[in-house]
């Protein structure tokens, strides 16, 4: 999930991430995916037109394919947002009409798609770390970080402590009213939070004798060559192609 370096000393990174090695975008300098896909999400942002967002839509599938990142993958992960997506259509819908609930579909289904391959094509580290080259505040940079970590370790007990009740013989609840059911789930929840706290705890103390302070240090450096260049400068074309043909199109 993370990979952090100190003074001698790198972190595995976690099988989250193995996708940033298979995809085609997972060499590109972190710095370049940024700047391009958020110009193209701001960019989708600001479409009113809906052959437009249709259009961006056709843009952000395209990439998705381009990016490599496998579809079951990325499939995943869009429906997990589909239904908030859903809901905000449904409301353009209701109080405003069909084609703006289309319309609203489709442009946050172009950034979100922008979004999954810009996370699923680009190492957790590597992605702060562009960041941070991009003059993002430190404290951001290193709570987001330690915010991803610490999710972990959240779901990592969470998964031990479930797997402990069904041990245990616990199946679930009858119903929702089923109080022994809803008794097992609030204990399970405030283990999960002890035990958190504690390994967060350890790792805090891990990091400190490594010699973390404020902030990550020993962040990647290299140059933008060509290629990241180049892929700045086509999402950067797009998104101002599309911005421009719906400023003439207002006129």
């Amino acid at each position: 999930m993370i990979s952090m370096h100190f003074p001698g000393r790198m972190f595995e990174i976690h099988p989250l991430d193995e996708h940033a090695r298979t995809s085609r975008l997972g060499k590109l300098d972190a710095r370049a995916k940024l700047i391009g896909v958020m110009s193209f999400v701001v960019a989708c942002a600001l479409l009113t037109r809906i052959d437009l967002v249709f259009a961006s839509l056709i843009v952000a599938m395209a990439f998705a394919a381009a990016g490599a990142v496998p579809v079951r993958h990325t499939l995943r992960l869009y429906l997990g947002a589909l239904p908030f997506i859903l809901l905000a259509s449904l409301s353009l819908f209701l109080f405003v009409g069909f084609e703006k609930g289309v319309a609203m579909w489709a442009r946050t289904s172009a950034c979100l798609l922008a979004l999954i391959i810009l996370a699923s094509g680009t190492e957790t580290f590597e992605l702060f770390s562009g960041l941070r080259r991009l003059r993002v505040p430190s404290i951001i940079t290193t709570l987001l970080m330690l915010t991803h970590k610490y999710i972990g370790l959240l779901t990592d007990e969470l998964s031990r402590m479930t797997v402990a009740r069904r041990a245990r013989g616990f199946q679930g609840g009858r119903s929702l009213l089923d109080r022994y059911a809803l008794k097992v789930i609030s204990y399970t929840a405030g283990m999960v939070l002890v035990r958190s706290s504690e390994r967060a705890d350890n790792a805090y103390e891990g990091l400190k004798s490594r010699g973390f302070e404020k902030e990550m240090i020993g962040w990647r450096t290299r140059r933008i060559a060509a290629r990241e260049t180049a892929f700045m400068a086509g999402m950067l074309a797009v998104s101002i192609l599309l911005l421009a043909v719906q400023m003439e199109l207002i006129r």
